[in-house]
């Protein structure tokens, strides 16, 4: 409105283009029916200097292509934009093409291409404004989607804190989204309905274009969890009203589809778990070439028709690892009921294995208790391997986190806020640390970890 109001009147270019780009960013982060007219609009009369006004513009179109399902023109979009824009703009006022497409390429699973980019954009050190805090947003996600959940935790902790000192209150309500997934992936629910519990009141914001799957899922899942399917579904309705319209909604977590699927069978609402599912197949069909929308229809499917043969596909094909694990584990959820107790064994190990991997406890939990259930005591689990005495492999998860926030340049009492633990254990951490690596600074530690995160560990 603020935006409309300076657009009104006569103003200088340069004002203009700053209330035109202003504009545009809000009415994407409203998905406004205003916005694919004003985007237009904004493109027709772009000129050779308008690189801001130009890339909020093409955001803007790709958001809108997004949601529509139409992934190839949403990428579109955001290269062009990423090409002619502002790049990485210290004015925070300006749109972040680069961080948008990044955003995209996580949702899609395409973690190496995503990780470069954000490599570039940490490069070019962004200041302390809200696009710092977007970049910890996307490595909170990118390290949730790799099961990394202790360093996932320091980003969206480190977002959190930044986003709370700028009152940015769409970049905090975004890291309490990421955050309450980070807790609910550990094993804490207590600890996820907190953030959600402690997210300011806010309406939609353009920052909701870099964690789309979380702040749509966020509450549902916990609720789900606390009270149940039908629970979870009251709190989708708008997610589920639009399905048919705004496909694109089930874009963003290769594991949501699944998700809700299983949700709708449980509630008692088939016909919702198979409009799901099939949203989830047009959505691959129409998009080929992206691995982690194929095994989401896949999965979708073998749990609306009970195939067996399409969650054996999920399983092989997921690239996500936490949704591969889920997919084992429906598989041999149908196997047991089936009355092929040795496949449904087997298929549940691999997916006590694959929820190890990534940390997911209350997962883990789970598929103790079927284990269990089909008369696998602890002793016949499959436990992962002793965790080595010396090397990086060997510090814990919390000392990884320690030692990449050392890395940045923070001292102990820094480091101490981010995660919010006292310097005293950030020290004992630290020793730990040097001990297990072999070193005796905090040069050498740095070495160890720029090495890490160039070999993608």
């Amino acid at each position: 409105a603020e935006a409309e109001q300076v657009l009104a009147r006569a103003q200088p270019p340069g004002r203009r283009d700053q209330a035109l780009t202003a504009c545009l960013q809000a009415l994407t982060g409203q998905r406004d029916p205003a916005l694919g007219p004003a985007a237009d609009r904004a493109l027709a009369a772009s000129g050779p200097g308008d690189g801001p006004v130009v890339a909020a513009a093409r955001i803007g179109r790709s958001v809108l292509a997004w949601d529509h399902g139409r992934v190839g023109d949403g990428l579109d979009l955001l290269r062009d934009a990423a090409r002619t824009g502002p790049g990485v703009s210290p004015d925070t006022r300006q749109p972040q093409p680069l961080l948008a497409l990044a955003a995209a390429l996580i949702d899609l699973r395409e973690l190496g291409a995503a990780t470069g980019i954000l490599r570039t954009v940490e490069r070019c050190g962004l200041p302390g404004g809200p696009a710092r805090a977007a970049l910890s947003l996307l490595q909170a996600r990118r390290l949730l989607a790799g099961g990394r959940l202790a360093e996932a935790a320091t980003e969206g902790q480190a977002a959190l804190a930044l986003a709370g000192q700028l009152g940015a209150h769409g970049y905090r309500a975004a890291a309490h989204h990421v955050l309450s997934l980070v807790e609910l992936r550990g094993g804490d629910l207590d600890a996820a309905a907190r953030h959600l519990a402690a997210r300011p009141v806010t309406g939609p914001q353009f920052a909701d274009i870099y964690v789309r799957p979380e702040a749509a899922l966020a509450e549902a899942v916990v609720a789900e969890a606390r009270d149940g399917p039908g629970a979870a579904l009251d709190l989708l309705q708008p997610v589920v009203a639009g399905l048919a319209d705004r496909p694109g909604l089930l874009l963003g977590d290769p594991g949501l589809t699944a998700w809700l699927t299983r949700t709708a069978l449980a509630a008692g609402q088939v016909g919702l778990a198979a409009r799901a599912a099939r949203v989830a197949r047009a959505l691959a069909d129409t998009n080929p070439g992206y691995p982690g929308l194929a095994a989401a229809a896949a999965h979708g499917q073998g749990l609306a028709r009970r195939d067996p043969a399409a969650l054996a596909e999920a399983a092989a094909q997921h690239p996500d690892p936490w949704a591969r694990a889920s997919a084992a584990e429906d598989l041999g959820v149908l196997q047991g009921r089936q009355g092929r107790r040795d496949d449904a064994i087997g298929r549940l190990k691999e997916a006590l294995g694959g929820y190890t991997q990534t940390g997911a406890r209350r997962d883990q939990a789970r598929i103790r208790r079927r284990l269990r259930r089909l008369g696998v005591r602890g002793r016949h689990w499959s436990t992962p391997p002793a965790r080595p005495v010396t090397g990086w492999p060997s510090l814990t998860a919390t000392e990884q986190a320690v030692a990449a926030l050392v890395a940045e340049g923070l001292n102990n009492g820094q480091v101490a806020g981010r995660m919010y633990i006292s310097p005293h254990t950030v020290a004992h951490h630290l020793r730990q640390a040097f001990r297990k690596l072999g070193i005796a600074s905090r040069v050498e530690l740095t070495r160890i970890v720029l090495e890490q995160r160039a070999d993608g560990a």
